[in-house]
């Protein structure tokens, strides 16, 4: 008691704690929040404040905390005010100073939409922009900018530096139509019908083909280029039974109309007079003769072309390609759909041909050939 009088409440002097700023109360999810970002967060300023957070959550005072942390109780003082107002969005250091960008949202569009079009439509007598070309011509334009930040700019806006490349598109209006009749009989064969495939390869040559065998260091045996080829040159016709897996092959020595004539009375007369022939076949001008046509007609075979496809023209065409067993003619196609290939283990490949009867039944409509 202190200048106490005799009748009166003594007075007493306190030292009393100056009101603090805590943290308002956790919710459980916070507070494991807070504890994982106090151990494992990238930033430092991130752990330090998920840190203070956590001891203003034990009653710590903000000059205790700021003496455990060796910094400012201020700083303490405004984590936990901004963590009452925002909650933890206010851990993730809001990072600011340094100069300012240099190349701007509006520079970067610019950028891009110069390097995007051809430096000739833009009045620069080249073809194609080089990162040190495009720098240059920028750098006129008031944007400067190095070669490397420049290859930075570009891949994030999703441009790299590429080829050229060409798109080419079937001369026939009615691609659409005749390759999906072609690849309809590759898929499956027509009721009472047989698919044939037909094609010629060529010219047929004998050539000499190198090997390799012991001899005199620098004294390689010798072998002469070609052949003297006194008796011409030959051709291969064949013909795939494609959902049958049989090839027929002959070598004729020309590729005309009439050689092509003649191979299809071989096929024909293979198959019984009723069996009608779906007789898939290119465009070559030797293939569509009137007496083929005529023969076409008067002997059950219908005569499918096969559009001519951009450049190559082999779209849905069977070609023959040399397998372990013997030459197959395969139906490939470029438009998507599967055509069947035979397997050389399986494959029934014949050379020889059966003369059967094959008299003229109905006439059959041949459509036109396509462009070639």
């Amino acid at each position: 008691m202190v200048g106490g009088e005799e009748g009166r409440i003594p007075m007493m002097e306190v030292a009393m704690r100056p009101p603090e700023v805590f943290v308002r109360p956790l919710a459980h999810d916070e507070a494991v929040a807070l504890k994982r970002r106090s151990k494992e967060s990238t930033h430092f300023s991130t752990r330090e404040r998920a840190a203070i957070l956590l001891a203003s959550n034990t009653r710590m005072s903000a000059p205790e905390i700021a003496r455990m942390w060796q910094t400012d109780e201020s700083h303490v003082r405004k984590v936990i005010h901004e963590f009452n107002e925002r909650g933890l969005d206010s851990l993730d250091p809001d990072y600011r100073g340094g100069r300012p960008r240099r190349i701007t949202a509006a520079h970067r569009a610019r950028i891009v939409a110069v390097a995007g079009a051809r430096p000739d439509t833009q009045g620069v007598p080249l073809t194609r922009w080089s990162l040190p070309r495009l720098s240059a011509h920028l750098a006129g334009e008031g944007i400067e900018i190095s070669t490397a930040h420049l290859g930075r700019v570009l891949a994030e806006a999703g441009l790299s530096f590429q080829r050229t490349r060409s798109w080419k598109a079937s001369p026939d209006p009615d691609y659409e139509a005749k390759a999906a009749r072609v690849l309809s009989l590759y898929e499956r064969a027509p009721e009472g019908g047989v698919v044939v495939s037909f094609d010629q390869m060529g010219p047929i040559s004998l050539r000499p083909t190198h090997g390799s065998g012991w001899a005199p260091e620098r004294r390689p045996e010798r072998l002469r280029a070609t052949f003297n080829r006194r008796h011409g040159t030959r051709y291969g016709f064949g013909a795939y039974d494609v959902h049958g897996d049989r090839l027929r092959l002959r070598l004729r020595p020309r590729r005309a109309g009439a050689d092509t004539l003649a191979f299809m009375r071989t096929i024909r007369s293979a198959y019984p007079r009723r069996i009608r022939l779906y007789w898939i076949q290119d465009g070559l001008s030797a293939n569509w003769t009137p007496a083929v046509r005529e023969f076409a007609a008067e002997h059950n075979i219908e005569l499918v072309p096969i559009p001519p496809t951009p450049a190559t023209s082999t779209a849905s065409r069977p070609t023959f390609g040399r397998s372990t067993s013997s030459w197959s003619p395969t139906p490939t196609t470029s438009i998507g759909m599967p055509s069947p290939t035979p397997s050389p283990a399986t494959s029934n490949t014949a050379t020889d041909l059966t003369a059967t009867d094959a008299s003229p039944p109905s006439n059959a409509s041949s459509p036109s050939p396509p462009d070639r």
